[in-house]
């Protein structure tokens, strides 16, 4: 079987992914993370070069907080045109309440997406965040905050945006196994001064370990925009696969 994934994977264009998976208080003390990569190039027919990589720190003081930071990049060209050109950074700290399954939170982004038209997008927010363990069924994640976000486009058309938006999320994890994770998030970031100015996100993750501390991740995403740049379309859907190594 794993030399079956193994083959799979080598005939599939790889991409980093952010990781969905949500992070509990105590599930790895200490000092942990994980690294993903891929490098792809075609000469002959087809002449394609795609790089991607992202990186994963967190430290869990196993008692009342965790706190990581995430980086990921994505580039690629073909025929020598850029088709691919986006960036991710994100920051999260997460604490305990008095009530054990009520967590807070805050945390701070910011992307590039040269193909939607996003010079920068910064977003800085707060949230409280319930969590429901169902082992049998699996554990559920409830989040509610709200968050500040700054955006700017490469286009001189679209016009800078200064937005305070709701953040309300739902996320799904179950383990199918000793070897293999299943997670789903959905969710939406309506704006204050207008609810009909949202982005909505649907991602699903497919965790499976290949070796060790190696592991296959597949990812699936539709999200939308109701208000992008102009010119550019409300949704765009992806399909990502890649490697994984924890440490």
């Amino acid at each position: 079987m794993k030399y079956l994934i193994l083959i799979f994977v080598s005939i599939v264009n790889l991409y980093a992914v952010v990781s969905i998976a949500p992070i509990n208080i105590g599930e790895k003390p200490g000092v942990s993370g994980a690294l993903k990569g891929s490098f792809e190039t075609q000469r002959g027919n087809a002449r394609t070069d795609n790089y991607s990589a992202s990186a994963k720190v967190q430290y869990d003081n196993n008692s009342s907080y965790v706190m990581w930071t995430e980086v990921a990049f994505n580039y690629g060209k073909s025929s020598g045109i850029v088709n691919t050109n986006n960036s991710f950074t994100h920051l999260r700290y997460i604490h305990t309440t008095y009530v054990e399954e009520l967590n807070w939170e805050s945390f701070l982004q910011s992307q590039t997406n040269e193909f939607t038209n996003v010079k920068d997008r910064y977003l800085a927010g707060v949230g409280l965040r319930y969590f429901i363990n169902k082992s049998q069924y699996g554990k559920v994640y409830v989040g509610l905050g709200t968050f500040y976000e700054f955006l700017s486009y490469t286009t001189q058309i679209d016009p800078v945006e200064h937005n305070n938006r709701l953040n309300a999320y739902i996320s799904y994890s179950k383990e199918l196994g000793e070897n293999t994770k299943l997670t789903y998030l959905v969710y939406i970031q309506p704006s204050y001064a207008d609810f009909s100015d949202y982005v909505l996100k649907n991602a699903f993750e497919l965790k499976i370990r290949i070796y060790e501390k190696l592991y296959l991740n597949f990812t699936i995403s539709y999200n939308e925009d109701t208000k992008p740049a102009i010119g550019i379309k409300r949704t765009d859907a992806h399909q990502k696969t890649s490697f994984l190594y924890e440490f």
